[in-house]
């Protein structure tokens, strides 16, 4: 809708590939452009004043009360302007930030941040996460996958990359092994810190095909530059493709190494029984 107020001029800004990167462009503009505006007023008239008033041994300093009309418009003018970008920013604040107002579904992933990677998890064929298990979690098992859980077998796990349809609304789950990193897709105009032992929900709708880059940007580390990964939007059906062609190798795994049988669970002795024996 503004576009024209940063087109050619903010060629700073990468592409929006996201529904609702539009608006925030749009909003970046109006404020960018507002601060630009009064830099350069500020500045205007210090330089005026600075001529008009400069020292002049044959004028006469005169003595000024201060006006009330011109005290209430300075306050109230930016007032009215701080109120109009809050109203405005609000919609687009909870639309991307609060809870909520978390879309349904159509594509749910888990993505475990660690020094300096992405861990990303996929619901297997049936659509379920596997349990998780805190005190499973390892180097090998980063999501603390249950072991005793089928339903956590046939999860697909990658590292670095995520596959997303076009147009269609995928919610992230997100965490972190180690230290605070933060989920940063600039295309989508999508960050969001990953925080030690919470699950944190982003969510996107992409409107474009193509490769983008997935970035922390958050101090880490020593190999925080590293920390990059690579987000392909696709059309539904190369997407499908991708999807079955994971599935169908970690059916294949499963077949060729079945996974063991769930530890059997034992029950502690009622207290009873223990005063017993």
């Amino acid at each position: 809708m503004l576009e024209w107020l940063y087109k050619d001029m903010l060629t700073f800004f990468p592409e929006g590939v996201s529904t609702y990167s539009q608006q925030l462009d749009d909003m970046f503009a109006v404020i960018y452009w507002f601060s630009v505006i009064i830099f350069f007023l500020t500045y205007i008239l210090l330089i005026v004043f600075l001529i008009k008033y400069r020292f002049n041994p044959n004028r006469r300093a005169y003595h000024f009360h201060g006006s009330n009309a011109l005290e209430f418009t300075w306050t109230l003018l930016p007032s009215i302007v701080f109120v109009v970008i809050g109203l405005w920013s609000e919609d687009m604040w909870t639309k991307t930030k609060s809870e909520w107002r978390v879309p349904h579904p159509d594509v749910q992933v888990e993505v475990m941040a660690y020094q300096f990677g992405w861990n990303v998890r996929y619901p297997g064929p049936d659509g379920v996460f596997g349990k998780k298990d805190r005190k499973q979690m390892s180097a090998s098992n980063p999501f603390g996958i249950d072991k005793n859980d089928p339903a956590g077998f046939d999860d697909l796990l990658t590292m670095n990359q995520l596959h997303f349809p076009i147009n269609k609304n995928v919610v992230v789950n997100l965490s972190t092994m180690d230290v605070i990193h933060s989920f940063f897709l600039v295309n989508f105009r999508v960050k969001q810190d990953a925080l030690p032992g919470q699950w944190i929900k982003v969510w996107f709708n992409g409107t474009k095909s193509g490769k983008y880059e997935l970035a922390c940007a958050e101090l880490c580390g020593s190999g925080h530059y590293a920390m990059r990964g690579e987000v392909f939007m696709q059309s539904e059906e190369e997407y499908n493709k991708w999807l079955d062609t994971q599935y169908s190798a970690i059916k294949a795994n499963l077949a060729a190494n079945p996974p063991a049988a769930p530890a059997p669970v034992t029950e502690e002795p009622k207290a009873e029984e223990k005063a017993h024996h």
